[in-house]
């Protein structure tokens, strides 16, 4: 199972996660990650880009017979846009950490 979040990086506030029925995709674009997340409502989207140099976007891999695998990924100055037509949001994002949180807390 996998899962993907959308954060506020400077308050924690959720501001998307697909366990909502939001669906999404991951494509690399050079040295960049570029995020496209389904079924976004135009609210959601408007909070997400206005908020757009302060996000973080976590993907959860929570496989049923082993460790969670997190992937945190870091937007910055790059692009965020929401098409209100498709009820598309794409956030181009930086800096992939990958870590095993169960390394971290034994």
């Amino acid at each position: 199972m996998e899962r993907v979040l959308v954060k506020h990086a400077v308050t924690g506030r959720m501001l998307l996660s697909s366990t909502e029925g939001l669906t999404y995709s991951f494509d690399q674009a050079g040295a960049l990650t570029v995020i496209t997340i389904e079924g976004v409502t135009a609210d959601q989207g408007a909070a997400v880009v206005g908020l757009a140099s302060e996000l973080n976007v976590f993907r959860f891999e929570e496989p049923p017979d082993g460790p969670v695998v997190k992937h945190w990924y870091y937007v910055g100055d790059n692009p965020v846009r929401y098409d209100e037509t498709t009820n598309t949001l794409t956030l181009t994002v930086q800096s992939e950490i990958e870590y095993r949180p169960d390394q971290y807390w034994e």
